[in-house]
């Protein structure tokens, strides 16, 4: 929370969670307290008759109530000012000024995230791929995100936490409202293994409305939308739309029968072209060759460091390492690995059908140390100093051609030879 957040409060209880109002009385004035003193009297030439009577009757005391009781509840609370907000939803237009949360949102932020959705009453093949699809993609650190409802949402949660991975549920209601009270106990599990997210105030009940407005939310978290069943009347094909006006990439299953009205809208989508998914290697894909990608890794990436001499090293050198308080070269496993590639050409015979010769230096470092057997993603990562980021697009490249994959108990391995 920032000095500010009674103020945002205040802006979102006047005019209503997702009112794109709110950023034309804000915009203006570049500052939430300053728009606040402007507008709060009513006197705005701008407000509408029932805007004016909305403001009146909102007082700032409301506004303190709410951050009483949610710090009674354990919820947290995030405004579009603070540095946690989650930094592809702060780019959609009309983003959330106030978000509701359980969980960890750091965590959340640090990670690729896709979005699942579908229709309440799948068949048995949708709900076998979206569990099977999303449990793949959380055991290679992305967070699946979905609205929470029964059905194919309920697969993707399922999926995620299934595979111990984290996944994140965008309600249409407050937090601590149960619904559907079915999906009741599961929300905490949620939250203990990711986030629960909410722009509506505690209490709030869940109406049309509700669900419409929420879905840019679901899109807007994301680098894309899978959608894996849905006619063409299904509230799926909102957040897909919502995702393709963000300019996020848009996934479909494939039907199991095209002829089948239940997937109508999803042929739809891929008549318009959207991406067909017959793996998670193609989502995979898809997102390490985009903007996204880049963009996440140079939100986290280590600061440079002013060595000894005072120079600063290139991001993508290997510097020195310390150890108590001297400079000890070490080189690195890339290099280790260049050095070594005529005698592990020599002896790879029982590996896959690879030509070491077109890995690239990272490629050839992770195949190298998995030669001496499999290795958990944190072993790989400190055997051969590529960064955490770095290393999932390398292990997903070498699993597109069939020189890795992630087997029984998360360990990684090379593939069998064919």
């Amino acid at each position: 929370m920032t000095e500010n957040t009674r103020y945002w409060i205040w802006f979102v209880m006047a005019l209503r969670p997702g009112n794109e109002r709110i950023w034309e009385m804000i915009s203006p004035f570049g500052n939430v307290r300053d728009a606040y003193e402007a507008v709060s009297g009513g006197d705005h030439p701008s407000l509408s008759s029932a805007e004016i009577r909305a403001v009146k009757t909102t007082h700032i005391e409301q506004c303190d109530s709410i951050l009483e009781y949610c710090g009674n509840k354990g919820f947290n609370i995030l405004t579009f000012e603070d540095k946690n907000y989650p930094p592809l939803l702060r780019n959609i237009y009309n983003p959330p000024a106030v978000l509701f949360c359980m969980g960890d949102i750091e965590s959340f932020n640090k990670y690729p995230a896709l979005s699942c959705v579908g229709t309440r009453n799948p068949s048995a093949y949708s709900l076998e791929v979206t569990e099977t699809i999303c449990s793949e993609l959380a055991r290679r650190e992305f967070t699946i995100v979905s609205g929470f409802a029964l059905g194919l949402d309920s697969a993707a949660h399922k999926g995620a936490l299934k595979a111990g991975g984290r996944t994140a549920a965008v309600l249409a209601c407050g937090l601590d409202v149960d619904y559907p009270r079915e999906n009741a106990k599961v929300k905490d599990i949620i939250a203990r293994n990711g986030i629960v997210i909410s722009e509506y105030f505690p209490g709030t009940r869940p109406d049309r409305f509700c669900f419409h407005t929420r879905n840019r939310i679901i899109s807007g978290l994301t680098f894309g939308t899978l959608v894996t069943e849905a006619d063409e009347l299904s509230g799926a094909l909102i957040t897909a739309e919502h995702a393709s006006e963000q300019g996020r990439t848009v996934f479909c299953i494939p039907p199991a029968d095209i002829f089948d009205k239940r997937y109508a809208g999803v042929v739809k989508y891929l008549r318009d072209g959207a991406v067909p998914v017959f793996s998670h290697l193609d989502i995979l894909y898809d997102y390490y060759t985009s903007s996204y990608f880049r963009m996440l890794k140079s939100e986290f990436e280590i600061p440079e460091i002013v060595t000894e001499s005072g120079d600063i090293p290139k991001r993508d050198s290997r510097t020195a390492k310390r150890k108590r308080g001297k400079s000890v070269e070490k080189k690195s496993a890339r290099e280790k690995a260049r050095t070594a590639q005529k005698e592990t050409t020599a002896d790879y015979n029982d590996g896959p059908d690879v030509l070491l010769e077109d890995l690239s230096g990272d490629q050839l470092a992770v195949v190298t140390v998995l030669k001496k057997g499999d290795l958990y993603l944190d072993d790989i990562i400190e055997k051969t100093e590529i960064d955490s980021l770095n290393i999932l697009a390398v292990l997903t490249e070498l699993e597109i051609i069939g020189a890795v994959r992630l087997k029984e108990g998360r360990k990684y391995g090379l593939s069998e030879k064919n």
